[in-house]
């Protein structure tokens, strides 16, 4: 049988029927309020690659140099390739390292099981997986995560492993999100069927949100009560001729019908990191907060969106940073971290004045304590009393110091009490 050359989105190849019917039993499957930087991160990645062994798998690691952000240790982002693409490639090319720095997060990137399925997919297809089958990859991607939050010098926070993939790594993301929701705090899904289909339904819609809701919740089995604080985050591109684009808004409806997130709004992409933000957003929330993030690239085809980089197969750099959305998405928006337990930058000690003779008295220093002030968020950090990233009006907020949660938004009152010389507390009122 010839393969169908897939590295090009010529007109010929858009024969959605033919690639499927070509594909056969293969598993070509791809793969909310905005909180991602709204640049690139400008941080150079310092950390190293290694490639080891590890669950069955050949695994690219990276390690950062920089300091965990968040909660009680270090996150970790497990990338899965998509067809006919390797590792190496999402190594090279997929942008992960930059982000990984900024955030001090731990980046794994597996190749699939054996070589994969076929054209080397992942075997995210059909409604027959389970956390132990030793026959697909489930169990091997959980025994990933089990490896490396294993790993004492890691120092990886279990409340903050999260998935994302391209393609079948983006189908195999949705089992699994859907499979282990105790396991991952969010899943991240780039053009990736809807779980329960096949290899052969790739070019069409072949399932309704019921049905792909009766599959996850199945899947999930005692594990569901953990969909009440995971996260999904959708992408996908309007020039993708590969897989339906209409599974990527589905995949949405079923996660936000899942978590219970009913309210839903549209967001403009302007001030995302990339080269191409030209699309549109939408977010699902419950009364807490954000919970699923779908985003519609135009002009992004069937391709992991780096939005830089040097490119490779299967890989976009005419793109938004989706490794540095997703990844802001998940730090401001995750239900299981401990922020309380975010390390606070060390006060500074407030030097004693030395005493000098002077005619008139000197005025009384106001002591920290004394200080309260009622502002907007913006003004707050203008005034370098609070933190944000993201974009207005999702952007969170935090005290700096204390990293009390000021809500999102640039218009947001919210009133701090300084305690020292560099932390303030948010208070009811000043």
């Amino acid at each position: 049988m010839t393969t169908p050359d897939l590295t090009t989105d010529h007109p010929a190849h858009r024969r959605r029927r033919a690639l499927a019917a070509a594909l056969t039993a293969a598993a070509l499957a791809v793969g909310a309020l905005l909180a991602a930087p709204a640049t690139s991160p400008a941080a150079a990645a310092t950390g190293s690659w290694t490639t080891e062994s590890i669950a069955g798998m050949s695994v690219r690691l990276y390690t950062p140099a920089s300091a965990a952000t968040l909660g009680n240790g270090r996150a970790l982002m497990i990338s899965l390739h998509g067809c006919v693409q390797t590792a190496s490639t999402l190594q090279t090319a997929g942008n992960w390292a930059a982000t990984a720095e900024q955030y001090g997060m731990v980046v794994a990137l597996p190749d699939a099981p054996g070589g994969g399925v076929v054209l080397g997919c992942w075997d995210y297809y059909d409604g027959n997986h389970s956390r132990t089958a030793p026959a697909r990859h489930d169990d091997n991607l959980l025994a990933l995560v089990s490896a490396l939050t294993g790993r004492a010098a890691l120092g990886i926070d279990p409340a903050q492993v999260y998935l994302s993939g391209l393609s079948s790594g983006g189908g195999e993301t949705m089992v699994m999100g859907c499979l282990a929701p105790d396991v991952f705090a969010g899943i991240g899904i780039n053009a990736g069927p809807t779980v329960g289909t096949t290899s052969g339904q790739i070019g069409s819609v072949a399932v309704s949100q019921a049905q792909g809701t009766a599959t996850c919740r199945t899947f999930a089995g005692s594990a569901s009560a953990s969909f009440s604080s995971q996260l999904t985050s959708v992408i996908y591109g309007s020039n993708d001729t590969t897989v339906a684009t209409g599974y990527n808004t589905l995949n949405a409806q079923i996660m936000a019908g899942i978590y219970g997130a009913g309210s839903s709004s549209t967001f403009s992409m302007a001030g995302l990191a990339g080269t191409n933000t030209a699309g549109s957003g939408t977010m699902y929330a419950d009364a807490a907060g954000p919970r699923v993030s779908l985003i519609q690239n135009t002009g992004l085809g069937h391709n992991w969106p780096a939005g830089g980089g040097p490119g490779g197969s299967y890989v976009s750099t005419n793109s938004i940073d989706y490794p540095a959305y997703v990844t802001g998405f998940f730090f401001a928006h995750n239900r299981r971290v401990d922020r309380a337990a975010t390390p606070s930058p060390t006060p500074t000690p407030t030097p004693t004045p030395t005493a000098t003779p002077t005619a008139s008295p000197s005025p009384t220093p106001t002591a920290p304590g004394a200080t309260c002030v009622s502002a907007t968020n913006a003004a707050h950090k203008a005034a370098g009393r609070a933190t944000s990233y993201g974009v207005n009006p999702y952007n969170p907020y935090y005290a700096v110091g204390s990293l009390d949660y000021l809500g999102q938004g640039d218009a947001t009152v919210t009133s701090l009490q300084q305690t020292s010389a560099s932390r303030w507390t948010k208070v009811s009122g000043c």
